[in-house]
């Protein structure tokens, strides 16, 4: 056994064997889904994301790609989700093990605390991914603000068609809500375990939380799609053509440089965009009745995949289409929720030489106008004018 998975004392050796199980990295899980413009295009118009790697073929061809690039926030639903119908005879997805891992461990609640992703191989049209995941790590007893138990590691390793390594990610999640104390015993009946204080959590959003912003004129929703969409996007706010790519080298940047600010309204059809841009119709990311009777938040929310997103587009505006993103870090407060405005702000910390490439280190906060709500950081390789 690793040292780092110390499975609690309590867990049944009926349940202990799963666990091990679970540490052993899984068979390959092929996706369904093989890149394509489509899925790139229709990614990319939900972030706002103009880089034209991801947008124009002839320029992607003069990077030596043999076409489209897909945008990195891509990777983690729109590229591997299964189809939920019809459901092959046979398949069972083996990605999701975090609800398995909560069962074994008898803690029914579980956050994301953590998500880092490593990216080392672009995505281009025609590939198709395939994945492995295994449980990394348990962590001893841990009390906390919002309950009682252990944070855990699930390492998920994607691959090409070529067997090549182009992304892996480290998910480090807390799960909670068990019936049993520090020392692994039952807790007396009708004992309450610490939880999150409740004059903490938001209330229920109302459907004047909903409602978009007013147009400023009646000419600034003549673009894009109906105007109705274009209203309920709030897309006078970001317009409908990206600004000319940034061309920023290595050597122009210096430790404390800070980068433009990027305001996106998160609305309900935005939400609506990303459920299936991403291919993930997750309840909480698209249903206000299921975000407040089951998730218990204020109104539905983004999903990690869109803060990917959001994150890699940040950093390339900055950074121009000829830099790339190496790593993307996201330690969630709370979550955002359509009605607010995602804020992303973000500075320069370190500026150094890996791996054959020039590379900086940023922190990035992601905040909305009702206060914080991401800390965030990235890794990002410059071109540089040698």
């Amino acid at each position: 056994m690793s040292d780092q998975l110390e499975i609690p004392d309590y867990v049944s050796e009926e349940n202990r064997r799963q666990i091990l199980e679970l540490a052993e990295e899984s068979p390959r899980d092929v996706s369904q889904v093989e890149c394509c413009e489509y899925l790139i295009r229709h990614w990319c118009e939900t972030v706002e994301d103009g880089n034209p790697l991801y947008l124009d073929e002839a320029y992607a061809r003069s990077r030596g790609f043999r076409g489209l690039v897909a945008q990195p926030g891509m990777l983690i639903c729109s590229l591997t989700l299964p189809y939920r119908w019809p459901w092959p005879e046979g398949y069972r997805s083996q990605r999701l093990i975090h609800f398995h891992l909560k069962k074994l461990l008898e803690l029914p609640v579980g956050i994301l605390a953590n998500y880092e992703k490593w990216f080392f191989e672009p995505v281009q049209i025609g590939d198709r991914l395939s994945s492995t995941v295994r449980l990394l790590k348990i962590s001893p007893f841990k009390r906390t603000r919002l309950g009682e138990g252990y944070f855990t590691t699930i390492e998920t390793s994607y691959y090409n068609q070529h067997d090549v390594v182009v992304a892996r990610s480290y998910t480090h999640l807390f799960s909670y809500g068990g019936k049993r104390g520090a020392d692994g015993q039952l807790l007396p009946e009708g004992a309450v375990t610490p939880s999150a204080d409740p004059a903490k959590r938001a209330g229920p959003s109302a459907i004047e939380d909903q409602a978009p912003a007013e147009p400023p004129t009646d000419d600034a929703i003549q673009g894009g799609w109906h105007n109705g969409t274009e209203e309920c996007m709030e897309s006078w706010r970001t317009g409908w053509q990206p600004q000319p790519p940034a061309e920023l080298h290595w050597e122009e940047v210096s430790v404390g440089d800070e980068l433009p600010k990027l305001v996106m309204p998160i609305t309900v059809t935005r939400c609506c965009f990303m459920a299936s841009a991403s291919r993930d119709f997750a309840p909480q990311h698209h249903n206000s009745w299921y975000a407040h009777n089951r998730s218990k938040t204020r109104d539905m929310f983004l999903g990690t995949h869109f803060n990917l997103g959001m994150m890699s587009r940040f950093m390339t505006d900055w950074g121009g289409p000829l830099s790339t993103v190496r790593r993307i870090q996201l330690a969630m407060k709370r979550s955002i929720c359509a009605g607010e405005d995602m804020i992303m702000t973000g500075r320069v910390t370190q500026r150094y030489e890996k791996d054959g490439e020039h590379r900086v280190d940023l922190d990035i906060e992601i905040n909305t106008d009702r206060g914080a709500a991401y800390q965030a950081g990235g890794t990002l390789a410059l071109p540089t004018r040698g």
